[in-house]
């Protein structure tokens, strides 16, 4: 018997109305209202919850339904505009799982009908723990099958592929596209320490800040699911720092809905982490589910530049890295500034202004062009000429060669990764 029928079934026996919410305050199960009803009731049907934080739900904790066992009666709330209920807390082997409510006016629940209520409560807890324990189940197995086809072994990818297809309704001629969420766990365990109590050990709120990462994490990933129905999507959490969504249809979103969706999920985990702390990283369309595997890793790339050039911003696509995917391929790790061109190192020991740094990759960026180069900078053409003057007399490079101009953009642009490097970008 679903909830629906549990309902259903207690609002006959009893001649009034039903609900089923789960913890968060979303209705599950409802019977047609005889009796008057509030604007909670009215909220909760026709939004699926309540539109104000302030529920009848909170309310109701106030009067111990959290731990009670039994049927609970919660008086009217005046100031909520509530009015008055019984709340039977719905359990399974002792675990709170939701609430089964009945309206208290304008006639009181007899005394009599608590029992029916709460053997219904008893049967609804039975049947929401039983669908937790399948969906349970049936993420597992989606995790499992996620690992599987984004796996470097051809075989793997490609009996993972056919199970899509065999098992799961994926379309045949589906097209895929990875999307990689990356958490910075040190800048979320700062977080955590100016909130936590200053006697925490350094592991305890760095292992917190873990948990709450991926907690909230697998909460954004299930959200985006929903959001993008039709197309068809898995997600997973791959570590306390990182999870993958991927996509799959004949026609994917469009770019501008991708872009919107990962910014969504930037923003759900920005509501509980600190916003520096969480990139987002959009692989490149593939033609076939096998190809799964190298859309996320390229995904899993734009985050790793991402957090390296500011510029780029914290939802990027891997089409939008440039010349900066080219040179995320470097060992970044092992390289030096020594690395840097001989004359690039000279310029930047001697502008202590950093004024010539700043117009000579201004310069370099616009391909060139004088007029737009001192219209950005807001500075005269004559200025201009004057500092890239200066530049070619410290970097002992002409800027009219391709080759010296081509070592110095690239050696800005690696100087700039280098900078932000840490030990797990």
């Amino acid at each position: 018997m679903g909830l629906q029928d549990i309902a259903e079934d207690l609002a006959a026996r009893l001649g009034r109305s039903v609900a089923i919410d789960d913890l968060d305050s979303r209705l599950l199960a409802h019977t047609a209202h005889e009796e008057p009803v509030d604007q909670f009731r009215i909220d909760s049907i026709m939004l699926r919850r309540p539109r104000s934080e302030n529920t009848v739900t909170r309310h109701a904790r106030s009067f111990g339904i959290d731990t009670a066992t039994g049927p609970v009666r919660i008086p009217a709330s005046p100031r909520l505009g509530s009015f008055a209920r019984v709340c039977v807390p719905v359990r399974c082997s002792g675990t709170l799982l939701g609430y089964l409510w009945l309206f208290d006016e304008p006639t009181p629940v007899p005394d009599d009908d608590l029992e029916p209520a709460r053997a219904a409560a008893a049967a609804a807890g039975e049947e929401l723990f039983r669908e937790r324990l399948l969906d349970d189940l049936r993420r597992a197995a989606e995790r499992e099958l996620l690992r599987d086809i984004l796996n470097p072994d051809d075989e793997v990818r490609r009996h993972a592929a056919a199970r899509l297809v065999a098992d799961h309704g994926i379309a045949p001629d589906a097209r895929v596209l990875a999307v990689a969420v990356v958490i910075d766990q040190r800048a979320s365990a700062t977080n955590a320490d100016d909130a936590d109590a200053t006697d925490a050990t350094d592991g305890n709120r760095t292992g917190a800040a873990s948990l709450g990462g991926t907690v909230e994490l697998d909460l954004a990933l299930r959200r985006a699911r929903q959001r993008l129905t039709p197309t068809r999507a898995l997600g997973m959490t791959t570590s306390a720092t990182g999870g993958v969504l991927l996509l799959m249809h004949p026609r994917l979103p469009r770019r501008e809905a991708l872009r919107a969706e990962a910014e969504r999920i930037h923003a759900d985990l920005a509501a509980h982490l600190p916003a520096p702390a969480v990139w987002v990283g959009l692989g490149p369309e593939r033609t076939a589910l096998r190809e799964s595997a190298g859309s996320y890793r390229e995904a899993l790339e734009t985050t790793r530049v991402a957090r390296l050039v500011p510029s780029l911003g914290q939802t990027a696509f891997s089409d939008q890295l440039g010349v900066y995917g080219l040179l995320a391929r470097l060992p970044l790790e092992s390289l030096e500034s020594s690395a840097l061109p001989a004359g690039l190192r000279r310029l930047l020991a001697a502008d202590r202004s950093g004024a010539l740094v700043q117009t000579l990759e201004t310069y370099l960026d616009l391909g060139g062009d004088p007029a737009r180069t001192a219209a950005r900078l807001v500075i005269h053409r004559t200025t201009l000429y004057y500092r890239l003057g200066r530049i070619a007399d410290l970097t002992g490079l002409d800027l009219r060669d391709g080759n010296d101009r081509l070592a110095l953009h690239l050696g800005l642009k690696l100087r700039q990764m280098l900078s932000r490097r840490t030990p797990q970008a």
